[in-house]
């Protein structure tokens, strides 16, 4: 039998034989009772050793190609017949179910990340929905994974709690008392991989289908489309100068999803008044605030705002993601609530994956312990300040704020140009990159608003690159 062995390739020779004959054996050229050629004499005709071709033959018999017989050898038990590939080839492809609510939900969310990817030629990006991450973050980052890799102990490697790690929740509770002003047990506090997750569990165990749930409009789309990927009844409310307009919220609406401290995208930060009311709507209709605090931390005038869970913790889960805070390739966020939410979330992470790597949650508690958490914060926000501060003064010397109603000038990484409702958006971010500057939409974030803006990042981008690009952007737009 002959086969074209070839010696220079990183496939072991007893690999190729064994390739060769399924492939004969799949094509039909061996079939069932066939006898192979005796392995000495098969090592002969190809020049290797008797052992490499007693490898192949040990292969093809593990995977029931073959058979050794005591006084007949190794012969051929399977035929081409069972090459189910080809097999696979000849019939339609499998036609999957479809979900409507599933279809609707990812076309959205694919419209809001298609239209927040910058394109390949973009040289000024004012990127809005990504923290600065450096080399100091990531050295301080790495230090902290390797001193939390040497001192964990190894019967740690097993399974868990389904909470998330003890130590890494115990530094998110001391976190949230000194930082936030918010006091939790350890109970209190559900680790999970991302908002994303967060919000998909939340849906899971407080609600049905066909529940109604609140959300603001415009508001952040990932809220809006894991709800309706579960079945929900989608509300947009409204958002003010002031937050969302509580008024405007359905009576029976389960729960009300709210970015109070940075509204998401147009960066209002919802009023005392205002605050005053959703709780109080919540108390008398028996609903759930689901508070999203994705970058409270980054407020330049005072410090944090006071969370809605501070105040009315039985009404409220509070979710702190540190994806939008450090980096968004560290896919850990936590849920605060009352102990018996809390539980039964904990209960369904542990139908769905048992418990979280633990890598990250090692790494981040260690991050909090040393107090890098902390530092980082600060770090960054003084860079944001700065930032913020030239991007404000910048479009004001271009006249842009008498063009836009600038929103988002207190906290958070971006700020949002309010346009009237006949703005060209599509045209102006085309146009804008062609002179290669990435600026955003609004209308991702948009369930049935009519809004028009646009969305101007400053975190990625340095002090000269603010001043060029939001001089070029000003030239657009007057043209």
């Amino acid at each position: 039998m002959y086969i074209n062995l070839n010696r220079k390739s990183n496939q072991p020779l007893w690999q190729q034989i064994a390739n060769e004959i399924i492939r004969r054996i799949n094509k039909g050229t061996l079939v069932t009772g066939n006898q192979l050629v005796p392995s000495r004499l098969m090592a002969q005709e190809l020049g290797v050793s008797r052992s490499t071709v007693q490898l192949a033959y040990d292969e093809l018999i593990s995977r029931g190609y073959a058979q050794t017989y005591r006084r007949g050898g190794t012969r051929i038990i399977a035929t081409g017949e069972t090459d189910i590939s080809r097999k696979l080839e000849e019939k339609e492809c499998l036609q999957l179910p479809i979900n409507i609510n599933f279809e609707k939900a990812s076309e959205q969310m694919e419209e809001w990340l298609s239209a927040n990817s910058a394109h390949d030629n973009i040289q000024i990006d004012f990127r809005h929905h990504e923290p600065f991450v450096d080399e100091q973050f990531l050295k301080v980052w790495k230090q902290s994974y390797l001193k939390a890799m040497k001192d964990f102990d190894l019967k740690n490697w097993g399974y868990g709690s389904s909470f998330g790690l003890l130590d890494t929740r115990i530094q998110i509770q001391n976190y949230l008392e000194l930082e936030r002003g918010i006091e939790v047990k350890t109970d209190q506090i559900l680790i999970t991989g991302g908002t994303q997750q967060a919000i998909d569990l939340i849906s899971q165990v407080f609600l049905k289908e066909e529940d109604i749930v609140a959300v603001e409009d415009p508001g952040y789309p990932g809220t809006r489309v894991a709800f309706m990927y579960r079945g929900m009844k989608i509300t947009g409310v409204p958002v003010d100068h002031q937050g969302i307009v509580v008024n405007k919220i359905p009576s029976k609406a389960r729960i009300i999803s709210v970015t109070p401290s940075h509204q998401r995208p147009t960066g209002v930060v919802m009023s005392i008044q205002r605050r005053k009311e959703l709780i109080e709507f919540a108390l008398k209709n028996q609903s759930i605030i689901l508070e999203d605090d994705f970058d409270g931390e980054y407020r330049y005038h005072g410090g944090p705002l006071p969370s809605l869970f501070a105040e009315a913790p039985s009404h409220v889960l509070y979710i702190l993601t540190f994806s939008k805070v450090l980096s968004p390739s560290i896919r850990l966020a936590a849920i605060i609530g009352n102990s018996v939410f809390i539980d039964k979330l904990r209960k369904m992470q542990a139908l769905i994956q048992r418990q979280l790597p633990i890598m990250e949650q090692l790494t981040l508690a260690e991050f909090l312990k040393q107090g890098d958490f902390t530092r980082h914060i600060r770090r960054m926000r003084n860079i944001y300040k700065r930032r913020h501060q030239i991007m404000i003064k910048t479009l004001n010397e271009n006249g842009l704020n008498k063009m836009f109603r600038i929103q988002g000038t207190e906290t958070g990484l971006h700020v949002f140009l309010e346009a009237d409702r006949n703005f060209q958006e599509n045209q102006v971010i085309v146009e804008a990159a062609r002179q290669r500057i990435g600026v955003y939409p609004l209308k991702p974030y948009c369930y049935a608003s009519q809004q028009k803006g646009l969305l101007l990042g400053f975190a990625w981008t340095n002090e000269d690159d603010i001043n060029s690009g939001i001089y070029q952007l000003a030239k657009i737009l007057k043209a």
